[in-house]
């Protein structure tokens, strides 16, 4: 996966967990406890929070809310619920909840992007979504995922990844993607199943952090390369 992704976009730096939550088995890693930048993977921690602070048990228009944010990755919506929940505190309070280890708030508590995290931490993310939340919540998020929408609210094709890369398989994601003066983000994670109609027991998880001159499109390219080693493993 490593070499398909630099090959791609040389100068890359990865970090992957795959992990099969039916028999426990970690099907590859590498990096798993490097930090990289969340970019939009953090709206995770962010639809988690609310839906924690209203009991697991989303209004209408919270599950309107969250479901737009995740689904098409709105970044109007993941900042009105930031600066409203606390900010940086909302990374801090998910990370105590889950045991995140390597989850930190952003240096700049207004770029909730910036948020450090890990491959490891993610898995750990989508774990207690099938485990710890209660349906109801569950079910909020879980739609949002698996409803991405190719095209995201900013104008960016977000099928980089597992949705281009695992053709056949059913799938739930978060992805992430943000430039900066130095480095530009692109990740994919989620949950997948092995089949059309078979459950999600595979979470994949790939981080990565890559030269600022690289297009998006050449940043998504190595990620879906990358993924796509997994065709006919999971």
């Amino acid at each position: 996966m490593q070499s398909a992704i630099v090959g791609a976009s040389p100068g890359t730096q990865v970090g992957i967990d795959v992990v099969n939550t039916a028999t426990g088995a970690q099907l590859a890693e590498l990096n798993s406890g490097q930090q990289f930048y969340t970019a939009s993977v953090v709206k995770l921690l962010i639809a988690l929070d609310v839906l924690n602070s209203q009991g697991w048990q989303p209004d209408p228009a919270t599950t309107g809310q969250i479901q737009q944010m995740l689904s098409a990755s709105d970044d109007g919506i993941a900042d009105t619920l930031w600066d409203t929940n606390g900010g940086s505190a909302i990374v801090t309070r998910m990370a105590g909840l889950m045991g995140l280890t390597g989850t930190t708030p952003p240096g700049d508590s207004d770029q909730w992007g910036e948020t450090l995290t890990t491959a490891k931490d993610v898995v750990t993310i989508y774990r207690y979504l099938n485990t710890s939340v209660p349906a109801a919540a569950r079910t909020v998020v879980m739609n949002a995922l698996e409803g991405a929408q190719q095209i995201a609210a900013d104008g960016t094709d977000q099928f980089f990844g597992i949705p281009d890369g695992l053709s056949g398989a059913d799938w739930a994601v978060k992805q992430g993607w943000m430039s900066l003066d130095s480095s530009i983000t692109m990740d994919t994670t989620g949950l997948v199943g092995s089949g059309a109609g078979r459950p999600m027991n595979d979470i994949v998880v790939v981080l990565t952090s890559q030269p600022a001159d690289v297009s998006w499109n050449t940043g998504g390219n190595a990620l879906t390369a990358g993924v796509r080693v997994l065709q006919g493993k999971l």
